[in-house]
């Protein structure tokens, strides 16, 4: 009798422990899943570079204060009389925007402009317009341009048309920078990340 009881008492014991392993195990199994970025991830994390400068309505506009108020940011770097990668990029931003439903509220997507020459407020407020009025357009003067040209590893080189209407177009680097709502420099795309990648990446940020 007293064996019996043992040995009920043992296979319940047994099957608990066996439970608690088992789950255990699950929860560190999915603690130890870290979330896997689809483009260049910065590990760390690092501060991101500054980006004080004025938006196409005149506005000051700083990475702090998208941080301060819980925005993730995702930044491009190009100008309006591009031909090809940055209304092709603003077109994937607007992709973003549509995957992300309300989400989007708290982000702001930003082309700032290396060619602050032609890219006035008022060229860069026209320019937006086409793809999303809410879309963010800094630019500077010269020197904050090479600043943030120097601390984001931006590349331009000038390839002069005189014989254009354009007069010169530029060759240039074509990333994508998502910045958390921190202000940390989470994950570079290079030019033709699937939006829905980039959607995924920043819906993460923001459920974090």
């Amino acid at each position: 009798m007293h064996g019996t009881q043992n040995t009920r008492i043992f296979a319940i014991v047994g099957g608990l422990l066996l439970a608690l392993a088992i789950a255990g195990g699950f929860v560190l199994a999915n603690r130890g899943a870290a979330y896997a970025f689809n483009g260049g991830e910065y590990t760390p994390p690092m501060a991101a570079p500054p980006l004080d400068l004025t938006d196409q309505h005149g506005r000051t506009f700083s990475l702090t204060d998208q941080a301060a108020v819980g925005n993730v940011t995702l930044v491009y770097f190009g100008y309006t009389t591009c031909p090809d990668l940055c209304p092709t990029t603003l077109s994937d931003f607007q992709v973003v925007k549509e995957d992300l439903g309300t989400e989007a509220n708290r982000v702001r997507f930003v082309l700032a402009t290396f060619d602050p020459e032609r890219d006035t407020q008022a060229r860069l407020q026209e320019y937006l317009a086409f793809f999303d009025p809410d879309f963010v357009g800094l630019r500077g003067d010269p020197a904050q341009t090479e600043e943030f040209k120097r601390a984001y590893g931006v590349t331009v080189n000038r390839v002069d048309y005189p014989e254009s209407a354009t007069g010169y177009l530029l060759d240039h680097t074509a990333l994508v920078y998502l910045i958390d709502a921190e202000g940390r420099l989470r994950v570079s795309y290079p030019y033709g990340t699937d939006p829905a990648l980039i959607a995924q990446d920043v819906r993460h940020l923001l459920a974090g």
